[in-house]
């Protein structure tokens, strides 16, 4: 059943996929910035119109826009995501580099992220209007209202300079994950706690629960074997989507605390108006979006064989 459920997302998959190539490319073609005058500005000692033009025409950029994307497209297919403007490698090449700094970042991230909602949800729901649950909100929603560049500074300031526990710069190590990972995870995490708090809670007053209760189960038998379960395929379907975004969002962190990632390189390709860099990060970033899609459907489904995908109805 999930391999036939598999095969009947791979067309919308590509689709997308193909949506966010096209938007991309015409995107940075609607930039006033020449990218073959900024390359030539930046290899060159005053380069002459001459010399821009034939920069031009060698990377290609004189074509129309239409075939300059086609040109990108069927080489795409074949891996070859063409040459970065800015370091003169294979864009492969550096993206490969750089996406397991920022994927080990990720995974760092989500495990936090993980490790603070199903526990912290689960108190606040149980002890509803109690001393936890309003000191929970409290963290919730001063979570949510700090974005992830402030937090991180902020992180270093008390941790690596007021209490100097952590190394302003720290690299290779398991330590040099942690300030930047909570950085990333804490708005997250203040996010999907309160939404797995409200999604417990309405579990929580449906008829089955009454029924346990009916048959004498106690409330952590209900909460572990019944409620839990049925609360679980939202909060999955939301840890998909943020795991694309915190590859984007990286972006911020990274910066801060000199990570070598692929936000931080993606960035300094849209500065450098590297295009053929700009195209293969987001065409990985989106494949990345797309299969922790697939990986939440197919948990989904794993988890509760009723749920079937579009209806999201349980049985």
């Amino acid at each position: 059943m999930m391999a036939i459920t598999l095969l009947k997302r791979i067309p919308s998959l590509l689709i997308v996929l193909f949506g966010v190539t096209v938007l991309t490319f015409f995107m940075s073609a609607l930039s006033t910035v020449d990218p073959a005058e900024a390359f030539a500005r930046r290899t060159l000692l005053n380069p002459t119109s001459v010399q821009i033009a034939d920069i031009r025409q060698g990377m290609g950029l004189d074509q129309p826009v239409y075939q300059q994307y086609l040109n990108w497209l069927v080489h795409s297919l074949t891996g070859d995501l063409g040459e970065s403007l800015l370091t003169r490698n294979a864009v492969s090449s550096d993206i490969a580099d750089k996406l397991p700094m920022t994927l080990s970042l990720v995974a760092a991230s989500m495990f936090w992220v993980i490790l603070l909602t199903i526990p912290v949800s689960i108190l606040g729901a149980l002890r509803k209007n109690s001393f936890w649950d309003h000191l929970i909100s409290g963290f919730t929603i001063l979570g949510i209202s700090l974005p992830s560049f402030w937090l991180g500074f902020l992180l270093l300031l008390i941790f690596a300079v007021t209490f100097p526990i952590f190394s302003v710069v720290e690299s290779g190590s398991i330590r040099s994950f942690i300030l930047p990972s909570l950085s990333l995870a804490l708005p997250i995490a203040a996010s999907t706690i309160r939404l797995f708090r409200a999604t417990l809670l309405s579990n929580l007053n449906k008829d089955y629960v009454l029924y346990a209760k009916a048959r004498g189960l106690n409330m952590r038998t209900i909460m572990w074997k019944h409620v839990l379960k049925n609360s679980l395929p939202p909060l999955i379907t939301l840890f998909s989507q943020y795991l694309g975004y915190m590859v984007v969002g990286s972006a911020v962190v990274e910066s801060i605390f000199s990570w070598q990632g692929i936000g931080t390189h993606l960035v300094n390709a849209i500065i450098a108006r590297d295009l053929p860099t700009v195209n293969g990060c987001v065409l990985v970033i989106a494949v990345i979006f797309v299969i922790s899609n697939i990986f939440a459907d197919m948990f989904n489904l794993a988890l509760n064989p009723r749920l079937k995908f579009g209806g999201n109805t349980p049985a």
